[in-house]
C-alpha cells in the first residue's frame, strides 16, 4: 500500500531534490515537475510576486523554455545555506542551453523548500532576473 503514495522524491536530500528537479524539467515531465511544487506555490522573478493555488497550473512553461532556445538545463553548483527538519533555503546555480549546446543563461536563484508532506518540495523560488519559461501574473 506503501507504493500508492510513493513519491520519487522520496528519502531525497534537498540537494538530491535539487538534481531531480532539473532531470524532470530536462525530461519535460510535466506531472513530475508539478509533483515537485508545494502549492500554494511562490515566486518572485525579477520583483515581481506570483502566487500559484492549483495545482492544475503548470508552474513551468516548457512551451515557453523552447521558445526561448532552450534545450537542456544543467546544475553548476547547488548550496544548502540553512536545513532543519521541514524546511531548508537552497542557491542553485545554474545554466540553460541550446541544441547545439551554446549556454543561453547561466544564473543563481535561491529555493525555499518544505518538507510537510514527509517528502522534499520546492515552497518558493527567488530570482533576481527574468527567466524563460517562468510564468508570473
Amino acid at each position: 500500500m506503501s507504493t500508492a503514495t510513493a513519491h520519487p522524491q522520496d528519502n531525497l536530500t534537498p540537494e538530491g531534490l535539487m538534481h531531480y528537479y532539473v532531470q524532470v524539467l530536462n525530461d519535460e515531465n510535466l506531472p513530475a515537475l508539478q509533483d515537485v511544487y508545494h502549492f500554494p506555490h511562490l515566486k518572485l522573478v525579477a520583483g515581481k510576486l506570483t502566487v500559484i493555488d492549483d495545482p492544475e497550473i503548470p508552474v513551468i512553461d516548457i512551451d515557453g523554455l523552447k521558445k526561448s532556445g532552450w534545450k537542456y538545463s544543467t546544475i553548476k553548483n547547488v548550496k544548502v545555506l540553512s536545513q532543519g527538519d521541514n524546511a531548508a533555503l537552497i542557491e542553485l546555480n545554474f545554466s540553460r542551453f541550446d541544441a547545439q549546446g551554446k549556454e543561453l543563461l547561466n544564473q543563481t536563484t535561491f529555493y525555499n523548500l518544505t518538507k510537510n508532506k514527509g517528502y522534499w518540495q520546492i515552497l518558493s523560488i527567488h530570482s533576481m532576473g527574468s527567466l524563460a519559461g517562468v510564468k508570473t501574473k
